[in-house]
């Protein structure tokens, strides 16, 4: 059985296998800005992190690696070395984020339509289904009024400049403040 001092309060570790084992919750992801890719591990608490790209200036991650924007995705599992630590990327800086896959509680989901969508982020194309509210539909006016962070699923991305590259993910969360388009696309469904 552990003790607990309650009158210390919770402690938190910065560096090292310390901070990795306060953090047990930690899950891949993925960031892009407009000329690298950085991959990490992010601890979200049970939160979405469109959520907290959009209550935050900066995403913590630990063991951020930064590398060209073609680099193949090679974070499968965390880091086990004792080196390493919690570094914030601004999220004014993230183009785009493929978050952790999991299944939120079903108290987080938020039932809504959807539309695809076509977006350009900076140097690149994204196509996905973008899930509003009632009564809302896709344009412009989102971009400059709605949420700086949008989550697209069942997303293609496509860099079409030097180097390109496409990915198909299930959910890419969007930087509005960095879109110049926003455009409703056609469903046969």
């Amino acid at each position: 059985m552990t003790f607990w001092n309650w009158r210390r309060g919770p402690q938190t570790a910065s560096t090292g296998s310390a901070a990795l084992s306060s953090a047990p919750d930690l899950a891949p992801i993925e960031l892009y800005t407009a000329d690298s890719r950085i991959v990490g591990w992010i601890a979200a608490g049970g939160r979405r992190v469109t959520d907290l790209l959009n209550e935050r200036d900066e995403l913590r991650l630990w063991h951020p690696s930064p590398g060209p924007l073609d680099a193949t995705p090679n974070a499968k599992t965390p880091p086990d070395t004792d080196t390493g630590e919690w570094d914030s990327v601004a999220a004014a800086q993230v183009l785009l984020a493929m978050p952790p896959e999991w299944r939120s509680s079903r108290q987080l989901r938020l039932h809504r339509r959807l539309r695809r969508v076509a977006m350009t982020v900076g140097p690149f194309t994204v196509t996905g289904n973008l899930h509003l509210h009632p009564g809302v539909e896709p344009g412009a006016h989102l971009l400059s009024r709605g949420p700086a962070f949008l989550a697209l699923t069942d997303a293609y991305l496509l860099h079409a400049v030097e180097p390109p590259f496409e990915h198909v993910v299930s959910v890419v969360i969007v930087n509005t403040r960095h879109a110049t388009s926003l455009v409703p696309l056609i469903t046969l469904a």
